[in-house]
């Protein structure tokens, strides 16, 4: 068993296992891992973090990331006890991405100015003004924004005091090869200064092992494991390549370098760093560009040149890429709110992570493929009305369906039974928004095989609790232990009503297996939500058979959004939205404690979602605040927010899932397509009613609605549509406006209208209307 734990000697490895204990073995089989990895991970990640702790104590004055100074500081935010080994970032994880629209690797660029263009390859600027070296660890304040949302282009401004340092970030593609391009601006007091770009051995989350750095005067190229990192437009006046034993900082707290050309360190923190003299006269600015390939390139004179050659040319036709994107995407607007800029900028950030197929939930640490996040950013990308990127993503779903008929849910092993429903959802909700009929019956055997799993691999013994259900499953991984989790099984549900419609929708024989299939599902989850409230006393839903209510709750409210796998006019179904709010509700957020202990972004929009869909408008307003006020600086979030300093506290950002999720809200508020008769403003907040609302280019299942907008003055609420509905022949359409004023009187302008419930109306009109309501 040891073998697998690649130990210098056999006996250290004997060593290693003769002392596992009994709940160390047993804690592997509760969460589904292998004995010997979880050992080898164990003590690695031991090792490492003693390894940090060391160094740190040793060596505080060298130059460390400002994310684990805050971190190792009692008067800081985000200050963690030592002894708790906080040597990742797990309160500052709030980090923009640029990247182009075809590429697969994405550069990540922190609030306080380090740039990260793979996980080992990492730099920052510092200035020495001829007294005193400035680094972004210890010194200044920054800011972080935007340049234009929708748009890869960050600008971070860096505040020493008497001098400033400006950095335009953005994306340039030459022979397939994309390129950070950074243009570094020094202003302030007229002087003279040394401006160093230093490779660093960690990066925006944790730190690194970089085994060889070194300066290539070809060029002058810094370079990390003999792969090009960096070069400039300017030629350095020194350099320096260093290793554990003396950090480049306590050279350049001198204004100078070792003039060493090559280092190797066995230990990882090989760095290199080039030195730039920098004058400023007057008023003048001194400028730096530097060129960052993005993706590894080895160390060779063709690469050096193609490099070097990038140039405004290529930036100007990577922004046109960008350009065409946000033309004929769905946008919102919504007064004087940023709704707007984070919904492009969440579209933007699904596209960089859209690797031409595979889509990866993060830039860095989820730089991965997984099934779960890729059906929602599917689902979004072709609500987006980017299909064809979301039809890519769906046959890379597809493709990872192994000889049983079970979905891989990730690239590495470990059983996630909620795969092969959400396949299944992601797969037709793209034929229902875009009726690709011909290409669902190019893919429907792979489509049936997964049906068929689903079908032969439901628990058939056992407690009656579980019969009928899915086996436990490590399900959406922050569930806790290995258990028969319902939303492995309410996935299933979803999957199979969706597929069912699409098959009924096309006249084909299998819709009725496959509705009857859907049915067994929701008796055999309704059977087991009923066996065990009586058995714990509760009118609630529960994670699983095995559990009581817990964290894991947070993902039992995908009983509304999205998977809707019971009835919504069901007292479980609220009851339980209402349980998880009293229970794991925060300050406005919804919280994770099972393995986050953060708030959870994603999560929070999906109750926001679920309560938009039972139509609270005051929910959903309360939900939406907080998820807007929790966005970074560029407009994303981490998949988990820290409760203490309230920024990036868990997984990677930007999260792809946590983008998907608040463009299908956005979209969904404007017009929910879930039912059969589309409905406008379900669950709108009114405050943003009272802002005004537009939206171009809503992709919904009845067609392409070109333009929408709905604003609420006093008691008055206007609606411009343009657009189809649900066609009722003769090229007449319906929908349904969910007013959040009772309606007094109507008057319609290309419509008529029919009242259906108190504050619902029905319009039927041709294809363009205006309605006003004015209110009691």
């Amino acid at each position: 068993m040891g073998n697998l734990l690649k130990c210098p000697k056999m006996s250290t490895c004997w060593l290693y296992m003769s002392h596992v204990s009994r709940r160390f073995e047993n804690a592997a089989r509760m969460w589904g891992r292998d004995v010997d990895k979880f050992v080898e991970a164990a003590i690695n990640g031991f090792g490492s973090s003693m390894f940090i702790m060391g160094l740190y104590y040793r060596r505080p004055n060298w130059a460390w990331p400002r994310w684990l100074r805050q971190q190792l500081d009692p008067s800081g935010r985000g200050f963690e006890p030592a002894q708790l080994m906080p040597f990742r970032n797990i309160h500052f994880k709030d980090w923009g991405m640029v990247g182009t629209v075809q590429g697969v690797n994405e550069a990540v660029i922190d609030p306080a100015m380090l740039f990260v263009t793979r996980k080992n390859v990492a730099f920052e600027v510092w200035v020495y003004d001829g007294s005193r070296l400035y680094t972004p660890g210890l010194n200044g304040s920054f800011r972080q924004y935007l340049e234009r949302p929708g748009y890869p282009v960050i600008v971070n401004e860096w505040d020493l005091g008497a001098v400033r340092v400006v950095a335009r970030s953005t994306v340039a593609n030459r022979s397939g090869v994309d390129v950070l391009i950074i243009d570094l601006k020094l202003m302030g007091l007229p002087g003279n200064y040394i401006v160093y770009l230093v490779t660093r051995p960690y990066n925006v989350d944790h730190i690194i092992e970089v085994k060889s750095a070194g300066v290539e005067s070809d060029g002058w190229f810094i370079t990390v494991n003999d792969e090009l990192a960096l070069t400039t437009d300017r030629e350095p006046s020194q350099f320096g390549s260093y290793n554990v034993s003396r950090d480049a900082s306590e050279d350049a707290s001198f204004g100078r370098l070792n003039s060493e050309l090559y280092v190797n360190d066995e230990l990882g923190w090989a760095h290199a760093a080039l030195g730039f003299d920098a004058v400023i006269n007057g008023s003048n600015e001194w400028r730096l560009r530097a060129r960052a390939p993005i993706d590894p390139l080895r160390n060779t004179r063709h690469n050096r040149a193609l490099i070097r050659s990038v140039d405004d040319n290529d930036i100007a036709n990577e922004l046109r890429n960008w350009g065409s994107i946000n033309e004929r995407s769905f946008s919102v607007s919504v007064g004087d709110s940023v709704i707007g800029d984070v919904l492009r900028q969440s579209m933007a950030n699904l596209v960089m992570l859209w690797d031409g197929g595979k889509i990866t939930p993060g830039p860095l640490i989820y730089h991965l493929f997984w099934i779960r996040d890729g059906s929602y950013m599917a689902t979004a990308l072709t609500m987006l009305n980017l299909a064809d990127m979301g039809k890519a993503v769906i046959e890379e779903l597809l493709r990872r369906i192994d000889d049983s008929g079970y979905f891989r849910a990730v690239d590495f092993e470990v059983k996630e039974y909620d795969a092969n429903g959400q396949v299944l959802w992601a797969v037709s909700k793209y034929v229902q928004l875009t009726r690709d009929y011909d290409t669902l019956r190019r893919w429907y055997p792979v489509i049936r095989r997964g049906v068929e799993w689903l079908e032969t691999n439901r628990e058939v013994t056992g407690d009656e609790s579980v019969r009928g259900l899915l086996p436990p499953s490590w399900s959406a991984e922050d569930t806790g232990p290995m258990d028969h989790h319902y939303w492995d099984d309410m996935w299933a549900i979803a999957g199979l009503r969706e597929l069912g419609r699409v098959l009924r929708d096309v006249g084909h024989e299998d819709h009725e297996w496959v509705e009857k299939l859907r049915g067994e599902f929701v008796d055999a989850l309704i059977n087991s939500i009923n066996v065990v409230r009586s058995r714990l006393g509760v009118d609630y839903i529960v994670p699983a058979p095995e559990r009581v209510a817990d964290s894991a709750m947070t993902r039992v409210i995908a009983v509304v959004w999205p998977t809707m796998a019971l009835p919504l006019d069901n007292p479980l179904v609220r009851r339980t939205l209402e349980v998880t709010e009293e229970l794991y509700g925060l300050n406005g957020g919804v919280v994770n404690t099972h393995q986050w202990g953060t708030y959870g972004s994603y999560l929070t929009m999906n109750l926001a979602h679920s309560w938009a869909i039972l139509g609270d408008r005051e929910r959903v307003g309360r939900y939406l605040t907080w998820v807007i006020n929790h966005t970074s600086s560029t407009y994303g979030w981490a998949e988990g927010i820290s409760i203490i300093t309230e920024r990036g506290g868990q997984g990677d950002a930007p999260h792809g899932w946590a983008a998907a999720d608040f463009i299908m809200l956005i979209r969904d508020l404007i017009i929910n397509d879930l039912f059969e008769v589309p409905t406008l403003l379900r669950g709108m907040p009114v405050d943003i009613l009272r802002r005004g609302v537009t939206a171009s280019n809503v992709l919904t299942m009845h067609g392409l609605v070109k333009n929408i907008s709905a604003s609420m003055r006093d008691k008055e609420l206007v609606i411009n549509y343009e657009g189809p509905g649900r066609s009722i022949g003769d090229g007449q359409y319906e929908l349904l406006i969910d007013s959040p004023i009772t309606p007094r009187e109507i008057q319609c302008s290309g419509c008529r209208y029919e009242m259906i419930l108190s504050n619902t109306v029905k319009v039927i009109h041709s294809g363009k209307f205006t309605i006003k309501v004015l209110g009691s």
